[in-house]
């Protein structure tokens, strides 16, 4: 069995999506004769801050059958040290800047740099590891690998979870922050001039990522996990419920779906619920929804972050998921898309992408799709009635297309990318 080490800031028991991923590879990748070893840091059990304290934060190894977990000590940077004093935020700005600016020049800048001596140590002993994986974010890890490469005859491979200097859409920049964003792209430049290929979540993200460092790249979506079991114990309300469940962008357009509803609360007799899980991650963006709909808040039901298996169940008994497009960004496959397929429950997309996010939905048959507020209503109208005779809001999903995106069929397509270039 080929091995693999995978640095991933973000595993399990983190709350935090960019875990999701590497967790999959974990648990998949031995059947396709690789085994990975998960070099990540220490985590409380569903931790969603960043900086809190870890209850146990020595070295720890846990060795598997099928894989291996070194999880180094949390170091608390300054920076993470004044993040609960909330006067103190122009100090924590001048230290991130300075944290963002030193590490493209030194990879000791970053609070994670034992993560280098760790991968270092573990080559050095195993001559028998034959690839290393950094997963971004933070893409800051991208420097990690590209000194192993320098050092050792493995094969590095940059993994963007996002895309970083080539993104699509960066928006207004003032003076220190494309400063920063100058540097960031010669070091993304540097830290991928010696890679062997990159991976990355959608097609189009290959090739606008392949435009800018000129490398190889490929694809491996995130992907879904089955939730049969959950779906056969799920009750539903009586009313029709809509979720949207996630972090909400800037990039993101609400608006017309937010007129549909409160147009329907407005004028009709007809009741449902909304619930938004999640959306005060950026609290700006949480707050713009209150704003909309004021006057009408009881239909709208507003919960934090919540662990895995919570949220997993909460999809479960729902009877629609939201879903936006974003603006000006094309190719983004956001990861809620997989997890609403793996509820069987339909989607709603407004407005669409007119894009892969459409594209997807058209294609596995799971839901429907609306690019102005009328269209919504009437969607919602529609879904409400269908719900009070009785009708299964379900559709007749094309299992076979929607297969090709489970987390275990995506982590067989990585298998043999780095089989492929191990032969040559």
């Amino acid at each position: 069995m080929q091995k693999v080490i995978i640095i991933s800031y973000f595993f399990p028991p983190s709350n935090f999506v960019g875990g999701e991923r590497t967790a999959s590879w974990a648990k998949h990748l031995a059947d396709n004769n690789i085994y990975p070893i998960i070099v990540t840091r220490q985590w409380n059990d569903h931790q969603k801050d960043l900086t809190d304290y870890v209850i146990e934060n020595d070295l720890q190894i846990e060795k598997y059958d099928t894989f291996e977990v070194i999880r180094l000590p949390f170091k608390k940077s300054l920076r993470d040290r004044l993040s609960k004093y909330a006067w103190l935020k122009p100090l924590q700005k001048a230290l991130t800047l300075k944290e963002l600016i030193f590490s493209n020049f030194f990879i000791g800048a970053l609070p994670y740099s034992n993560f280098y001596d760790e991968t270092r140590k573990r080559l050095q002993e195993d001559p028998s590891i034959k690839a290393v994986i950094a997963t971004g974010r933070p893409f800051q890890s991208f420097a990690i690998g590209h000194k192993i490469k320098k050092e050792f005859d493995v094969l590095w491979i940059p993994d963007y979870r996002d895309e970083w200097n080539s993104h699509q859409n960066l928006g207004d920049q003032n003076f220190i922050e494309r400063y920063v964003q100058r540097l960031m792209r010669k070091s993304e430049l540097k830290w991928t001039s010696n890679a062997d290929f990159f991976l990355t979540v959608s097609d189009t993200w290959v090739d606008s990522i392949s435009g800018l460092i000129k490398k190889e790249g490929k694809a491996v979506y995130n992907g879904y996990v089955e939730l049969k079991e959950l779906q056969q114990s799920a009750t539903l309300s009586e009313r029709l419920i809509i979720t949207y469940a996630g972090t909400l962008y800037p990039t993101q357009n609400l608006s017309l779906f937010l007129d549909a509803c409160i147009s329907i609360f407005s004028n009709t007799e007809l009741d449902f619920e909304v619930r938004f899980i999640g959306a005060n991650v950026i609290p700006e963006e949480e707050l713009k929804i209150k704003r909309k709909i004021k006057g009408h808040e009881s239909h709208f039901v507003f919960h934090d972050r919540m662990p895995r298996n919570e949220l997993d169940q909460f999809m479960i008994e729902t009877d629609v998921l939201y879903l936006t497009g974003f603006e000006k960004i094309k190719g983004w496959f956001p990861v809620k898309l997989f997890e609403y397929y793996a509820t069987g429950r339909p989607l709603l997309l407004c407005p669409s992408d007119n894009d892969v996010m459409e594209n997807f939905i058209q294609k596995t048959n799971i839901g429907h799709m609306a690019n102005t507020a009328e269209e919504c209503e009437n969607t919602i109208v529609q879904l409400i009635e269908q719900k009070a005779s009785g009708e299964n809001l379900k559709y007749d999903r094309n299992l076979e297309y929607g297969k090709t995106f489970s987390r275990e069929f995506q982590t067989a397509n990585l298998a043999k990318y780095i089989h492929e270039k191990l032969k040559h």
